[in-house]
């Protein structure tokens, strides 16, 4: 399927789109379990763990910086075209943040099938470099993802119904703050901060999966709902 940057994905694929980055995550996270290095590893630790496992890696990589980042794509493209509909421009920016992400998933890819097709144990420093700008990269999204839920928030009540419940709202609003903390930890390389990524995480599956539905359904949900 073709995503045009002129108009919106069809509510069909928006509403998928949600689901597909949920399903990507927890695939490649239960493909790659305990075989992809982490934060605070040794170069020569990073490079033994794509050496060892490089299939894991690679499958990982695929699913949540691949099919995770187009499923982003598509559910910017569902906000973007929304933004366009009722003049929001926090719905046009959330838009944005979410294509912005998926092309940074997009480069997190390239970079990690780099490092793993070329982790040698005879130079580490360059496998455990290319896997720092990674993470980094990784906090940059995470920032961008903030900017996305507290945009969606914003513009989630207007003049031509509600996007999001009540409950929505507020998942959104402390996914904007969580992965906020986690972001600033990934991009500055700070393990006190990283494990915020626990949280945020979870928060971002659901309330993707939400968003995607929300704008997915036709004429979107009445200003009449009570929010619960």
């Amino acid at each position: 399927m073709t995503i045009s940057a002129r108009g919106p994905a069809p509510a069909s694929a928006v509403r998928a789109a949600g689901y597909v980055h949920a399903a990507a995550w927890i695939l490649g996270l239960a493909v790659g379990w305990g075989a992809t290095p982490d934060i605070g590893d040794t170069d020569a630790g990073i490079t033994a763990a794509y050496a060892d496992r490089p299939v894991q890696a690679v499958a990982q990589a695929l699913s949540v910086h691949g099919v995770a980042a187009v499923a982003l794509l598509v559910v910017g493209s569902g906000l973007a075209g929304r933004g366009r509909r009722t003049g929001s421009t926090a719905a046009g920016a959330a838009g944005w943040a979410a294509r912005a992400a998926g092309a940074l998933a997009g480069g997190q890819l390239v970079l990690e099938l780099i490092a793993v097709s070329g982790a040698d144990a005879a130079s580490p420093g360059r496998t455990g470099a290319l896997f720092e700008v990674v993470q980094r990269t990784d906090g940059a999204k995470m920032l961008t993802l903030a900017v996305l839920a507290a945009a969606t928030c914003a513009a989630s009540r207007d003049r031509h119904g509600t996007l999001l419940r009540r409950w929505e709202v507020v998942i959104g609003w402390f996914l904007a703050a969580t992965i906020t903390a986690s972001g600033v930890g990934y991009l500055l390389l700070h393990t006190a901060l990283t494990p915020a990524a626990f949280i945020s995480l979870p928060l971002l599956l659901i309330w993707i999966a939400a968003l995607g539905a929300a704008l997915g359904s036709r004429s979107g949900r009445s200003p009449d709902l009570t929010g619960c």
